[in-house]
């Protein structure tokens, strides 16, 4: 229907009235319609303009001082794939940005005092995001960090402390381990990538392919891409206005004072509210602390602590004389399981139970591992070697079919 057979229609109203009304209506209506297509235009301009583009990969890459082959078109399009990936997935991407502030002066000061090339620091970011996550292997920390690997590189890692949550001291044990590796092969990018398949893993790969450069290889999924994700995770967090990323503050380092502690401390919560602070101000700086307590013997010594200098504790409660020993605390002797950092916090919800090993032996099966048979049965890989003597010399070595003690009953 054309306009003027609209008018038209409008002039045929017997109601003079309401002809003007419908007229002025009409009017309205018109201009909105032109001033809602005017929108689109301006919008679909924009679009062209500044929509989606090609992702920024400046005219040279290097990792370690080693120059990325990006012209390569294979290469490229693998590099280009991990930076959409972290560039569009924002929410993640932006909280690395933000923790990177708290974190990446103190991984550079131990990177360069171990002489390791700054540019491993992004491994955190693409391991665990700057956060003591546990994966489904059992690796643990910033690092992700094995237990087997742990104990060989000096960190502690029992029933009351796992020093792989211990950010300082996880990052001088990766240290360690990426020595190793540059030692082995040679080369820097090559030594990021045996981070994730393993020294000995990368050579084999290298072995059975007659190739001594990782750009040659065909290799697990998982492994072909770690190079590519560590610089996407670089190139973002060195430049994150090239990547959309504006107006973000990153978080503060937190502000803390070291205290020696050469005494058993046998209920943390109550000792930190004595001393001004709360237990979750403590153990945010002191995540590797696996229990509610502390037992200083003489073969491992005194303690360093991080005491939070700037802590506000809302409760108004005051604080008895001694601790209660009716408490929640001392009836399940709960371990707080990264309770900082992790959502694992069941025990405070339902209560702590203790561990019922309902068998007595366990059959290893085929693709199974200390660390998770461990964590099937609720204990430490420390437990398990003591039930197993000669275990963990052997540890690389366990087969399918072979039976493991882990516990000291049987209930079958």
């Amino acid at each position: 229907m054309t306009i003027s057979t609209l008018n038209i229609c409008y002039n045929q109203t017997s109601d003079p009235l309401k002809s003007r009304r419908y007229s002025c209506f009409y009017f309205i209506f018109r201009l909105q319609v032109v001033f809602i297509g005017f929108l689109l235009l301006c919008s679909c301009g924009n679009q062209n303009k500044n929509g989606i583009g090609d992702v920024y990969i400046p005219p040279v890459l290097t990792f370690a001082g080693d120059t990325i082959p990006i012209h390569d078109p294979e290469i490229r399009e693998r590099l280009e794939r991990e930076i959409w990936i972290n560039q569009y997935w924002q929410s993640s991407t932006a909280m690395w940005i933000k923790k990177s502030g708290r974190w990446m002066p103190m991984l550079d000061s131990i990177l360069r005092k171990n002489q390791v090339p700054e540019d491993f620091k992004y491994l955190v970011a693409i391991e665990s995001g700057f956060e003591n996550v546990t994966s489904n292997k059992g690796a643990v920390g910033f690092w992700q960090i094995m237990e087997p690997t742990g104990r060989e590189f000096g960190l502690r890692i029992d029933n009351e402390v796992d020093e792989r949550l211990n950010p300082e001291k996880s990052a001088e044990a990766a240290c360690r381990l990426i020595l190793r590796g540059k030692n082995v092969l040679g080369k820097w990018p090559e030594t990021a990538i045996s981070y994730n398949i393993g020294i000995t893993g990368l050579k084999s790969v290298m072995a059975g392919q007659y190739s001594d450069s990782f750009y040659d290889l065909l290799i697990n999924p998982e492994s072909g891409r770690y190079l590519f994700r560590i610089l996407a995770a670089k190139l973002i967090l060195s430049q994150p206005e090239k990547y959309g990323f504006t107006n973000l503050k990153p978080y503060d380092s937190y502000l803390f004072k070291n205290l020696v502690v050469d005494q058993s401390i046998p209920d943390l919560p109550y000792w930190c509210r004595k001393n001004g602070y709360s237990f979750k101000c403590f153990r945010a700086l002191n995540p590797w602390l696996k229990t509610n307590h502390i037992e200083i013997s003489d073969s491992l010594g005194p303690i360093t602590f991080k005491i939070p200098t700037n802590c506000v504790v809302y409760t108004k409660l005051g604080l008895p004389e001694f601790p209660q020993t009716d408490s929640i605390v001392h009836i399940n002797n709960h371990v707080y399981t990264n309770l900082v950092n992790q959502k694992n916090i069941i025990a405070l919800k339902e209560g702590a139970s203790p561990k019922v090993k309902t068998n007595e032996f366990h059959e290893i099966h085929s693709g199974e591992s200390l660390g998770i048979i461990a964590q099937k049965y609720n204990i430490s890989l420390s437990e398990l070697f003591n039930l197993n003597p000669g275990l963990e010399k052997n540890q690389h070595k366990i087969l399918k079919g072979q039976k493991l003690r882990i516990g000291p009953g049987s209930a079958n």
